[in-house]
């Protein structure tokens, strides 16, 4: 288990431009000022590696990862989105909202945490079980 630093993030360079450009967007920074505070930091202290040198292992953009919640065990699948195609039903969650800061650019076995209804919840992420670059999908 890797207990992670808030700043010990990976990203790929496209994810990095593409997110930066949201985050210049006045509507959303004005709706969202301290997720996109946040992530400019995070982003900011990330290390950023070209698509195809990313690890199948670290969570990029459109991935879709499974949790185990480490209170209770159980798990869940979530796709980390950017915030026009965030679904929660579906289990997509905005990059903008606490679940898709917090697991932006970690890796498998590390342990994450947000707020939950019961306080702060704990995660362990168990596999990337769809990452685009790993699946050559750079155009995502």
């Amino acid at each position: 288990m890797n207990i992670i630093k808030e700043n010990n993030m990976v990203v790929t360079v496209n994810d990095y431009q593409r997110l930066m450009g949201f985050v210049e967007l006045a509507s959303l920074k004005s709706r969202m000022p301290v997720a996109t505070d946040k992530l400019v930091e995070r982003l900011g202290a990330a290390e950023q590696l070209p698509q195809k040198q990313i690890s199948r292992s670290v969570i990029t953009m459109n991935s879709r990862v499974k949790l185990k919640n480490l209170a209770n065990h159980r798990e869940a699948e979530i796709t980390v989105t950017y915030p026009q195609d965030a679904e929660p039903r579906e289990r997509r969650v905005s990059v903008f909202s606490e679940i898709g800061l917090a697991l932006l650019g970690r890796k498998e076995n590390d342990i994450v945490s947000w707020s939950t209804p019961n306080g702060i919840g704990r995660f362990q992420v168990e596999k990337v079980l769809y990452q685009p670059e790993a699946a050559g999908d750079y155009a995502l």
